[in-house]
């Protein structure tokens, strides 16, 4: 494992993993043997979990808090380029590969992860290959999102990046972003001030109604166009 900013080992019980998607197919027992078999980790708020100085081997998957998965460039800018939510899996590649990572992970608040050795996580698919399924449909939501991402970054303005990932994540109506307005605006890729400046036009246009972590979509047609490269 990597060098981190505070990091310790706990256990878990075949309870906490029973509510979890990514475990819900599983049985008693192999909840049981997960469990048994499992490591958590629990990394303190602004540690680093993984850079890409360091290889890791394992099935990694975030019981609680949030952590990101971020780039720093040659003049220190950060871009973020996913945020991770309790019981989503990340690092996949340290399963499949080498261990060795394209990017680095943080911990954004106080989090623990689950982390199975590459062994016990294939022994565990055999067992149940129901849960390669749901690994696959992950993979496949983070590549549609990252070529979004990479069309927004390269293509989009900045009022239409922001457009778009409000409509990418949107609960309905709304978004819970979850993090900071500074990470926030390292996930568009500017600048907190041009990000306040561009949620404040958006909002006198009624596309959006910000409140404290969240954002109510309040006409979604115009957000649409937006997103699409009308914004004014």
């Amino acid at each position: 494992m990597g060098k981190d900013g505070g990091r310790g080992r706990t256990t878990i019980t075949a309870g906490e993993l029973e509510g979890m998607a990514l475990f819900a197919t599983l049985s008693p027992a192999q909840r049981e043997h997960v469990a048994r078999e499992a490591s958590v980790e629990s990394i303190a708020a602004g540690g680093i979990y993984f850079s890409e100085r360091t290889a890791s081997t394992g099935f990694h998957v975030l019981l609680s808090g949030r952590v990101k998965l971020f780039k720093v460039a040659e003049d220190g800018k950060e871009q973020i380029i996913y945020i991770f939510g309790p019981g989503e899996p990340f690092c996949l590649c340290s399963v499949f590969s080498d261990g060795k990572h394209p990017a680095n992970l943080a911990a954004l608040e106080s989090s623990r992860v689950l982390v199975l050795a590459p062994r016990q996580f294939e022994r565990l698919s055999k067992e149940d290959p129901a849960l390669l399924l749901v690994l696959l449909k992950v993979i496949s939501r983070r590549l549609k999102e990252a070529m979004e991402m990479i069309d927004s970054l390269s293509l989009k303005q900045i009022p239409s990046r922001i457009a778009a990932y409000f409509l990418t994540h949107a609960q309905g109506e709304s978004i819970r972003l979850g993090v900071t307005h500074r990470e926030f605006a390292k996930i568009i890729g500017v600048t907190p001030e041009t990000l306040s400046r561009t949620l404040t036009k958006m909002s006198k246009r009624s596309m959006i109604e910000q409140r404290e972590g969240e954002i109510r979509i309040l006409n979604r047609q115009l957000l649409e166009g937006c997103r699409d490269g009308t914004c004014e």
